[in-house]
């Protein structure tokens, strides 16, 4: 559909509001006013807080701050999209189509593609995406053409979600051949994390610390097998210490993909040592979900780094990982650890490669169980549908360096928000799936509104 105009008349919104605020956790209504929440409480409450002129709208549902995918290619998704389904599809539709060209590729034409098709393919997802109630999400590995993407589609008014990208600078291409490369690249910008507005901002830069788990690659601080075999490490200590040293110095954030426990650990490490500017520019551990040590988690913690965790990953690997590692894959995407180390948790998806349907991921956190199989991994390290919900609201606000304007229902906050058929914590994980988003708002404007809704 195509975004309402924002109504700047006062706006009393009447419905149960579950608001991740701790000091309020729920409430009967809201107030918006020129994109932003004016007010929130019982009815009489927030009429109070209004103007004489307002309107009011009773809605049939349940709200919910709007949901944020702390680690979504969102632009690669548009692309994918743009040829495999028609402009017509439904989420559900989209869902089903990325599930079944897993493999392909996003993009197959002769030349890259353009400007214009960039933007197309993000007119096509971002309503797809608002239908699960997202008005947020942070890109983890933005090239320069995307970002210009990225950049073309807000110049024309056209991006509709709010997009945190982490720029990429691939170490060992043309262009970027060593760390000197990537950080007179950085220097060159002139910017660094957080530049930009409520719309599009510059998020940590993204590196790689290790290689992927089911191809054997993620860095273990024990072996792999018989052979002593540990995995593949990406970038040198010397070269990575050196890395993150300029970002802190410079006010970069670094977001570091790290799936192995030796490669969490130099991770930590180095962020540890950058002090103040990990909880200043979001520092990220991404995947960061074998093997990682109770040490490691705890120094992290302590330092204020987000831990980016997908559970769509383990949903799809979960059980690839047990027939690699036996007993020892019980415990992969250890979300309870993370959280009681003091980490930040962002929930995202690795989408659209991998399940980015949010109902079905924190059902996932929540049950911890995996594709084709009928045994979940360890419940140990499941967490609540309460802290799901925080790590698509308030955690992935958090890494969006939005944690002022966005993730709660708070008076002052950008009124970003979504009308859901039901409470997904009061409706508990085993109806979760099934519960639909009927309306999203960013800003104060409708940008989905399901049929009949």
């Amino acid at each position: 559909m195509t975004p309402s105009p924002r109504n700047d008349t006062p706006t009393l919104l009447i419905a149960p509001v579950r608001t991740m605020d701790p000091d309020r956790p729920h409430a009967e209504a809201f107030a918006v006013h020129g994109g932003r929440i004016l007010a929130v409480g019982d009815v009489d409450e927030v009429r109070a807080a209004l103007p004489a002129a307002y309107e009011t709208e009773e809605l049939d549902g349940v709200v919910l701050p709007g949901l944020i995918d702390a680690h979504l290619h969102m632009q690669r998704g548009g692309l994918k999209g743009s040829e495999h389904v028609t402009p017509d599809v439904d989420v559900d539709g989209y869902i089903e189509a990325m599930a079944r060209t897993f493999d392909d590729e996003d993009w197959t034409g002769a030349e890259p593609p353009t400007l214009d098709q960039r933007v197309a393919g993000l007119d096509l997802v971002q309503p797809l995406f608002h239908a699960l109630g997202f008005t947020g999400i942070v890109d983890p590995a933005v090239t320069p053409d995307e970002m210009r993407g990225y950049q073309e589609a807000h110049r024309r008014g056209r991006l509709t979600m709010r997009t945190v990208a982490m720029p990429y600078l691939e170490i060992g291409s043309p262009d970027t051949p060593d760390v000197d490369a990537v950080i007179a690249h950085l220097a060159g910008t002139g910017v660094s994390t957080g530049f930009g507005d409520d719309v599009l901002r510059l998020g940590p830069i993204k590196v790689y610390a290790d290689g992927e788990a089911l191809k054997g690659q993620a860095l273990l601080d024990e072996p792999w097998d018989a052979t002593g075999y540990r995995g593949e490490q990406r970038i040198p200590d010397a070269e990575y210490a050196r890395l993150v040293a300029f970002c802190a110095a410079n006010g970069w954030g670094v977001g570091t993909h790290a799936v192995g426990g030796a490669a969490i650990g130099l991770v930590a490490r180095e962020y540890a040592r950058a002090g103040a500017a990990v909880a200043e520019n979001r520092y990220q551990v991404i995947h960061g979900y074998l093997e990682p040590s109770a040490e490691t988690m705890r120094l992290a913690g302590s330092v204020g780094v987000v831990a980016s965790l997908q559970p769509s990953i383990i949903w799809h690997n979960g059980v690839g990982l047990r027939e690699k590692l036996g007993e020892r894959a019980e415990r992969a995407n250890p979300m309870r650890s993370w959280i009681d180390a003091g980490a930040v948790l962002a929930l995202g998806s690795d989408g659209p490669y991998f399940a980015f349907d949010p109902r079905h991921l924190m059902w996932q956190a929540v049950t911890r169980h995996v594709a084709n199989a009928t045994e979940p991994l360890d419940p140990s390290e499941a967490i609540t549908l309460d802290e799901a919900l925080a790590g698509y609201t308030t955690g992935a606000a958090y890494a969006s360096l939005a944690e002022h304007d966005r993730g709660m229902i708070h008076p002052g906050m950008l009124a970003d928000w979504a009308l859901w058929s039901a409470d997904p914590v009061d409706a508990g994980v085993e109806a979760l799936r099934g519960l639909r988003v009927r309306r999203t708002v960013v800003g104060g404007r409708t940008v989905y509104r399901a049929a009949g809704a």
